[in-house]
């Protein structure tokens, strides 16, 4: 039976499995004195939290679009306004050392939030096709890309090149969805050092909070496959249904879905657009499951098709959803090498400066934070 229950998304929405098996506790009610004055304590149930809304996905991981808009909007400002301040310094100090300024970069045209977000799905793209590569399991793939996305939400290219998260956050997904491969293979089929790899791994796991277990559609996509056999009469149409969903459902990686939405929601939304593609009768499947009654169907009416309405929309809409053309990623690449923060180049005075005052146990250069990303405001489960 689909279960339904509202949160700040809308209705939830989960085919039959057995994590939905009906489950209740009981705590202490008022006592009642019985005729021979015994007290008898009422039990009163309690329903437990469905399993995936006691995950930390559920918990940690959901936003509002302007949420979402705010948060990038802010890294990239911040690191922008950390890099102008840091390029006056080092002009500074070439100046009061007699040294050339020829090589410092002049108007620079730093990354918007935009070009941010092309340069990511152009690497997203290439975690897809990588793992297609290897035949893994498309929720290992999923759960790499999930990884760098979240990785991203408070941090900016400009600080870490997606090309090395996207390493890291590859390996780090092998590990924790049981596909291991050492990291002297890894880096060998790559063709990326080891070191690099692991050094981000750490500031990865801490981005990410340690919360390594994501939810995705595929599972309940599988669901309503298997539910939605009950009512339909051509296997085969339906089977090319639920494989377009799938399509949709790796496409849906590419935009905010999995920040927005419940995976089940994701799912439903995919088959149903599917079914208009394949002229599959969703509607169909739609009463047998959630209008048996007049109370159901107003439920479905008002809360959860508006949100498969949402989700097809980002789906035909969202630019993100088509591949990212590779002279488009090359010249906003060869832009972002132009953005190099000076304190994070060795050779640089502002990188010596301040490697100095550490040395010396003097934090006076590190007051405006600029040159160290760690230290800047995180906006994480407060958003």
């Amino acid at each position: 039976m689909v279960t339904q229950s509202e949160n700040t998304n809308g209705t939830h929405v989960e085919p039959a499995s057995d994590s939905k098996a009906a489950a209740v506790a009981t705590t202490n009610g008022d006592a009642n004195v019985t005729a021979d004055g015994a007290e008898e304590t009422q039990k009163e149930t309690v329903p437990l939290k469905q399993l995936y809304e006691q995950s930390t996905q559920y918990n940690h991981w959901r936003y509002a679009q302007q949420q979402l808009d705010d948060m990038r909007s802010k890294v990239n400002q911040e690191v922008v306004s950390s890099i102008k301040q840091n390029l006056e310094h080092e002009a500074e100090l070439r100046t009061a050392q007699g040294h050339s300024l020829d090589d410092l970069p002049q108007d620079l045209k730093y990354l918007t939030v935009d070009d941010e977000l092309t340069l990511l799905g152009f690497y997203e793209r290439r975690i897809v096709k990588i793992f297609q590569y290897w035949k893994l399991p498309s929720y290992v793939m999923a759960t790499a890309v999930v990884y760098m996305k979240r990785f991203f939400l408070e941090n900016t290219v400009m600080d870490h090149h997606p090309k090395d998260v996207m390493l890291t956050c590859m390996f780090l997904a092998r590990k924790t969805e049981n596909y291991l491969m050492s990291i002297e293979d890894f880096s060998k089929v790559l063709k990326s050092p080891a070191e690099s790899i692991l050094q981000l791994e750490f500031l990865v796991c801490k981005t990410l909070r340690f919360h390594f277990t994501v939810h995705h559609p595929y599972r309940p996509c599988l669901g309503f496959y298997f539910d939605m056999q009950a009512v339909t009469e051509n296997m085969s149409k339906l089977q090319k249904v639920y494989e377009r969903a799938l399509t949709l459902i790796d496409t849906a990686l590419h935009t905010d879905l999995c920040f927005l939405y419940q995976p089940s929601q994701i799912a439903l939304a995919a088959m149903r657009i599917s079914s208009k593609d394949e002229s599959y009768d969703f509607e169909r499947y739609a009463k047998y499951k959630f209008m048996s009654n007049e109370s159901a169907a107003q439920k479905y009416n008002t809360q959860l098709l508006p949100i498969l309405e949402a989700i097809e929309k980002v789906l035909k809409e969202d630019r993100r959803c088509v591949e990212v053309d590779k002279m488009v990623a090359t010249e906003i690449d060869k832009r972002l090498k132009l953005c190099k923060d000076p304190a994070k180049n060795p050779d640089s005075l502002v990188f010596l400066k301040r490697k100095r005052g550490e040395a010396a146990g003097d934090d006076d250069d590190d007051d405006d934070d600029g040159g160290n990303p760690e230290k800047r405001v995180k906006l994480g489960d407060s958003a």
